[in-house]
């Protein structure tokens, strides 16, 4: 089984599937507005794949560099493939092609509280059970707190402002400006 990264273009044939897929696996609020992303599909914007293994659609993925660092904005395996090991199979693709580089994402910030709560410590597992381990950071954005979750080695504060930095630039990246968290530890109570 191998997984394509296939870039997302409205000329695809599940352009459609791809925009409703992401409409419903990221909530309103981390979610940018539709028309935005189909404007940024138009455009060209690297890094929105569509995932096929072999010649069937299985999900979505946007990724951006910064240096040796390698973000996951959004990765999402259609509701027909889900628990079939597809979500694992990308991961295992991705530490491959991105072998020289860290590999990091952000998830809900876990807690009782939430209405999805047994849904985000699930998806934190998924990744943790696929090597990625907690970053020590929360990343605060308007609406919501994220955890920083990273596969191989460390992530400094430094450097998770300047990716954030880099990936809004000028006038959004002033405008936006998501605040970085250290996470206490056990140990540090």
């Amino acid at each position: 089984m191998t997984i394509k990264f296939s870039p997302l273009s409205k000329d695809d044939i599940n352009y459609f599937n791809v925009i409703e897929l992401y409409k419903e696996a990221f909530t309103t609020v981390r979610r940018v507005p539709s028309w935005m992303l189909r404007y940024m599909m138009r455009k060209g914007k690297p890094g929105f794949s569509v995932l096929y293994e072999n010649d069937t659609w299985i999900g979505l993925i946007y990724i951006t560099q910064y240096k040796d660092i390698v973000f996951v904005h959004f990765f999402a395996i259609d509701a027909s493939h889900r628990s079939k090991g597809y979500g694992s199979k990308v991961l295992d693709s991705m530490r491959e092609e991105y072998s020289q580089s860290r590999i990091v994402l952000n998830i809900e910030e876990l807690g009782d509280h939430f209405e999805n709560a047994p849904q985000r410590v699930k998806r934190k597992a998924f990744y943790e059970n696929n090597g990625f381990s907690s970053s020590g950071y929360l990343i605060k954005e308007p609406e919501e707190r994220l955890e920083m979750l990273i596969l191989e080695g460390n992530i400094s504060k430094a450097e998770i402002k300047a990716m954030y930095k880099s990936l809004f630039g000028g006038v959004l990246g002033f405008l936006y400006r998501p605040k970085v968290i250290e996470i206490c530890s056990k140990d540090d109570k």
